[in-house]
């Protein structure tokens, strides 16, 4: 294959020692080989001769080249680029967990195990991002329970601008090429995932990350056999999450309940992340049991989880991120002919539908479950449903009359044991299949039961009728009523929002109507809309309904906090459900106090009891005294705890029902919940110690050099319009300060650039796209499309760019520094740090944009964005002498490359000693089992021969443990390894001080002040400032001189603002030391920077600060309020604003003069 030799460096004088080659392979990657001066001859028929004299870059071009390096490599800058790049702003407990506990790692295996509302979604996307800017994730798989691919893919997209493809039975089976290996991004419910007939095609596929979402429904459980060992039992979910583990790159499980009050089962689920690990529970239990205790023990310094209570959870000023939550129970009692409709149906039921063991239980549980919560969810519903079963049962008797005997045999089998998957719970089923399967199912064996059944379901249908039509509706009545209370008063004037929930769509229609009557605008949301319809639904209810009626399917994937009102209209009979649906509405951004109102049925108007009312009133009063005992997390736990406690509700409501007898049995049951047995739990599986706390000390410390270090949205967007203009894309800026792209060019949109081969192809056209994500909140622009690297159109321009400058790259280019004393030389550089895999493959550790200053002979690291400051030379002269770039990449190399390999290496040096730590642990333990086991064989086998063959096998199954042991240490010690990459020199910058030979604009500039007596004014200014600072009530040890970093201001300060929430208050200083009158200049950098940083960035200007009489004055967001005043003089790369404008916004103002 042919490669491109980019550069050549002769060793020894003339390179009679050989040359140093730099070749760049057909895969892009750079490699450097030397090679003898008789290889030279024969590989290019002569020795390579130095290059001759050429012309020097275009200044501008080249500039733009260094930018578009810096920013493709900007995560070694922008420590936290995915979140500058995405929609979102990140909380700290959020950046915890991606940048300190997650990306670090070499090869993830990470169990995320937050409570309900932290935003595990937002974090996947975030990690996602990160990967991919720093290329070590192009395929993803994201698996989830069916109800939330849409809300997977809408978050992906709107918020990190990721599009996934959506793999279900229709794509599958209609596409004519394998989905699950054309797409490179992929979402799917992983109960179609694990089918038999597409697990296969799952699993063949190279995954480099794989994130499964509820990953707790993946369980596997220790199943006992007498007389035998024991063996563990995989649930489909299992062994699909256990094979993709196994084969994936980076694994992410995330889940709010990871146990379940399971210990057994949780065991398992560990194994999951490293089976090597996390020992089988059912053969080493105590050893299985301490080394989890142990791992989970390292809380925040855990390689493999993390676990944070709600209650824990801050927002960037230390304020609690979730309000109180408060239940109140509305208790109301069914008149006569409801009751008796309760009766006539409950004895329907039990007649018609009895219980069933074996194949047929889950049908018969499911179909009554759904019969009997449709009956006390309204007399609308149950009508509704009487009636549809009464078709299809009169529709399956026409089918049965048409069969032979045999047949009509094997269709009532069918029927009866007719449920699509085991492992799905009825919540888990959509609502058209959950209908489909109850009014298709029948107990009936003979004809002549169906026919009975279908003479009682008439008498039925017809006294559900006269109820419906006749009866005053308790229920109806009693919401009527609580909407009338004190708490709803906000209803009535415009100002408040309320969410019902109901169970079945029929119970959403009536109830919506009776709302509407009442004189409330409605909106909906139910299991029939598909995702736009719901999103259109949720901006309705958010700008003009006042209350939303909705059934299950908004109790998953949408957010709702700007509700704080919620009433349950019916209650769910599986407990987790009630928190998802208070999730809706009391998660992040929520500022107000939440309220559920539950409504429950618990007699008739007689005093007979309504047996699943009475369990579920019992049960909320239960809640309602656990509550405080539980630190206010029952809500968040009711699962685990009534789990613990033996209570299965679902199960309690049905035999309740078939056997009224026990009611008294069943609330006994419940009075004896314990809510001690879930801290019992915790603390004896080890997920208690798993709990982590923020450290916001260390988070705001960080969050102050990530906000100074930003790119987005300023730097790209200056980027982006320079790179558009250059590779022809028009771009025009629209009235509102947003950018309008009437046309993307056909060679932006081509197959042949990666970048769409990677991302997908850029829209034809955007009428508004954005740089500032804060643009997203608002209303008016809720239909922008932020733009930055990662997106199909960035990356595509991008690309674009970097074909048209090849010719530019290490070319050499002319500035100008209007306040230099000489001149000197900027070297860019892009340097890689490497490493290996676990598998051994070459993987991209860290890459950076570096400049190299040369002055006399001397060499320095310094920022990288210094071009930005530079204007170009007007006149740079028409041939240059090669420029000898080699001492400053050695100096590079020796100093700054070697120490970011110490600095990668030690990194994954201390994620790889916990994990050898732990993973000796667990071989020793298992290998030391395993060695008493072959031993008892071996002496079993001496005296009888019948034990040798099992003495071989556990004999053999010791040497693959210590096989495992080498192999899984070995692997470890390739992950510790850092090496240095290739040096790519990118561009040399010669800069020249301004003076007679530059243009006569920028001597000016330069010529203002003598350049000691400029370095003293600007001292004198900083001592004026840092005193001033201390007026204000900064610490000395909190106020810092920082403008020798160049970071776009000269002095940092930081204090406490507020000591009941923590909240800091920051202010970046750019210190200017003017004589009185003069105009006060910014550079580029500067400029740019108060743009980013707004209101946290100032300007103190020092008039006359050498004289006897210095003035202070100070500008809050200069960038801002300076804007109308500024002039940019273009050559020379400065903001200028004159002096009466910055004392004029001073007085309006009204900051303190000094």
């Amino acid at each position: 294959m042919p490669v491109i030799l980019e550069d050549v460096r002769a060793l020894g004088a003339d390179g009679v020692a050989g040359y140093e080659c730099r070749v760049r392979l057909p895969d892009g990657t750079l490699e450097e080989a030397v090679i003898s001066s008789a290889e030279a001859a024969a590989v290019f028929g002569a020795e390579p001769k130095a290059p001759a004299a050429t012309a020097p870059a275009d200044a501008e071009r080249l500039r733009l080249l260094v930018e578009s390096t810096r920013i493709r490599l900007a995560y070694a800058h922008d420590r936290q680029f995915a979140v500058s790049l995405s929609g979102i702003r990140a909380l700290p407990h959020q950046i915890e967990a991606v940048y300190q506990a997650m990306l670090p790692q070499p090869r993830l295996r990470f169990l995320l195990a937050d409570d309900p509302g932290a935003g595990k979604t937002i974090m996947a996307g975030l990690l996602i991002k990160e990967l991919k800017l720093r290329g070590a994730i192009e395929r993803v798989l994201i698996l989830c329970p069916a109800p939330l691919t849409i809300q997977w893919q809408d978050e992906m997209l709107r918020w990190f601008g990721e599009a996934f493809d959506i793999i279900f039975a229709a794509v599958d089976q209609q596409q004519l090429t394998n989905p699950w290996q054309r797409c490179s991004q992929v979402i799917s419910s992983i109960d179609y995932a694990k089918q038999d007939d597409v697990r296969e095609r799952v699993w063949q596929q190279r995954w480099d990350l794989v994130v499964i979402d509820e990953a707790h429904k993946c369980s596997a459980y220790t199943k006992s056999h007498s007389g035998r060992s024991d063996e563990v039992a995989e649930t489909k979910r299992y062994q699909l999450a256990k094979r993709l583990s196994e084969s994936a790159d980076h694994l992410l499980l995330l889940t709010a309940t990871p146990h379940h009050g399971d210990e057994d089962r949780f065991a398992h689920f560990l194994r999951l992340l490293d089976p090597d690990l996390f020992p089988e529970p059912h053969r080493l239990a105590q050893e299985a049991r301490a080394i989890r205790r142990d791992v989970l023990k390292l809380g925040k310094n855990s390689p493999w989880c993390l676990r944070r209570l709600k209650e824990d959870l801050r927002d960037l000023n230390g304020k609690r991120l979730f309000p109180n939550r408060h239940a109140k129970t509305v208790t109301f009692q069914l008149n006569s002919e409801e009751y008796a409709l309760y009766k006539s149906v409950t004895a329907y039921i039990n007649e018609f539908i009895p219980q069933q063991t074996g194949q047929r239980r889950s049908s018969a549980a499911l179909t009554r479950t759904v019969l009997q919560r449709r009956l006390v969810s309204s007399t609308c519903a149950i009508h509704e449903s009487l009636k549809r079963r009464l078709k299809r049962q009169q529709d399956l008797l026409d089918e049965l009359e048409g069969l032979s005997p045999l047949q009509r045999d094997k269709r009532l089998v069918v029927l009866q044991g007719r449920l699509p998957d085991a492992e799905q719970d009825e919540d888990d089923l959509e609502e058209a299949a959950r209908d489909r399967l109850v009014d298709e199912y029948t107990a009936a064996r003979e004809l002549e039961q169906l026919r009975a059944e279908i003479a009682a379901l008439k008498e039925l249908v017809e006294q559900a009728r006269r109820v419906r039509e006749r009866a005053n509706d308790s229920k109806l009545a009693a919401l009527k009523k609580c909407l009338d209370d004190a708490q709803f008063a906000e209803l009535k004037d415009g100002r408040g929002k309320l969410l019902v929930f109901t169970e079945h769509r029929d119970t959403l229609a009536y109830v919506r109507e009776h709302l509407e009557r009442w004189g409330y605008s409605t909106c909906q949301i139910h299991g029939g809309m598909n995702p736009h319809e719901r999103k259109r639904a949720q901006e309705e209810f958010r700008t003009r309904a006042q209350i939303c009626v909705a059934t299950e399917a908004a109790g998953e994937g949408i957010n709702l906090q700007f509700c704080h009102l919620m009433i349950n209209y019916d209650l769910p009979w599986n407990p987790t459900r009630l928190e998802q649906r208070l999730g809706r509405i009391h998660r992040i951004g929520q500022d107000r106090d939440v309220y559920a109102f539950n409504f429950v049925a618990t007699d008739s108007e007689d005093g007979q009891p309504i047996v699943e009312g009475r369990i579920l009133h019992r049960l909320l009063e239960k809640l309602d005294t656990m509550n405080e005992a539980l630190d206010g997390r029952v809500f968040d736990v009711i699962g685990e705890v009534l789990s613990l406690n033996d209570v299965n509700l679902p199960d309690m409501l049905r035999e309740a029902a078939y056997d009224p007898r026990r009611l008294d049995e069943y609330l006994d049951q419940i009075d004896r919940i314990d809510p001690a047995k879930l801290k019992e739990y915790e603390e004896a599986t080890g997920i208690a110690l798993a709990r982590s706390h923020v450290d916001f000390t260390g988070f705001k410390r960080r969050n102050l050099e990530v906000e100074e270090k930003r790119l987005m949205p300023r730097y790209v967007e200056a980027q982006f319009v320079a790179a558009a203009r250059e590779v022809g894309l028009r771009v025009e800026p629209r009235a509102d300060g947003l950018w309008r792209i009437e046309h993307v060019l056909a060679d932006l949109r081509s197959e042949r650039l990666r970048s769409v081969q990677r991302l997908g192809k850029p829209d034809p056209s955007y009428r508004k796209v954005t740089f500032h994500k804060h643009h997203l909140e608002q209303p008016a622009h809720l239909d922008a499309v932020l733009i930055g690297p990662g997106h199909p159109l960035y990356a595509a321009v991008d690309e674009r760019l970097n074909e048209k400058l090849a010719g530019l790259q290490g070319g050499v280019g002319f500035y100008v520094d209007p306040l230099a004393n000489e001149a000197y030389r900027l070297h860019f550089f892009e340097i890689t740090i490497r490493s290996k895999d676990s598998r051994g493959n070459d993987v991209p550790l860290h890459g950076e944009l570096v400049a190299v200053r040369e002055q006399r002979g001397q060499f320095a690291v310094v920022p990288s964005d210094l071009l930005l400051n530079l204007p170009a030379l007007a006149s740079p002269p028409s041939a240059i002498d090669p420029i000898d770039t080699q001492a400053a990449a050695d100096f590079l190399k020796s100093r700054y490359q070697l120490e970011c390999r110490a600095r990668c290496q030690k990194e994954r040096q201390h994620f790889a000693r916990i994990c050898r730590e732990y993973l000796e642990r667990s071989f020793d333990a298992r290998i030391k089992r395993a060695q008493e086991r072959a031993m008892l064989l071996m002496a079993e086998a001496s005296a009888k021969p019948e034990f040798k063959l099992a003495a071989d096998e556990a004999r053999k199954y010791v040497e693959e443990l210590q096989r495992q042991r080498e192999e899984r240490l070995s692997g470890l010690g390739r992950l510790e390894v850092a090496r240095t990459g290739p040096v790519r020199h990118v561009a040399t910058a010669i800069v020249l001080a301004a003076g007679a030979d530059t243009e006569a604009q920028l001597a000016d500039l330069a010529d203002e002040l003598d350049p000691n007596v400029r370095k003293q004014s600007e001292l004198a200014a900083e001592d004026l400032v840092v005193a001033a600072l201390k007026e204000e009530g900064f610490p000395e040890d909190r106020i810092e001189r920082v403008g020798h970093l160049k970071l776009g201001f000269d002095v940092r300060a930081h204090r406490v603002a507020d000591e009941a929430t923590g909240e800091v208050l920051v202010k970046r200083i750019e210190v200017k030391g003017r004589m009185r009158g003069q105009p006060v200049r910014l550079t580029t950098n500067e400029w740019y920077k108060a743009q980013q940083l707004a209101d946290s960035y100032w300007l103190y200007v020092v008039w006359d600060p050498l004289g006897p009489n210095p003035e202070l004055v100070r500008i809050q967001n200069p960038a801002a309020r300076l804007e109308h005043a500024k002039r940019e003089i273009v050559a020379a790369r400065f903001f200028e604003i004159p002096a009466e404008a910055v004392e004029r916004v001073a007085r309006s103002q009204g900051e303190g003069r000094t």
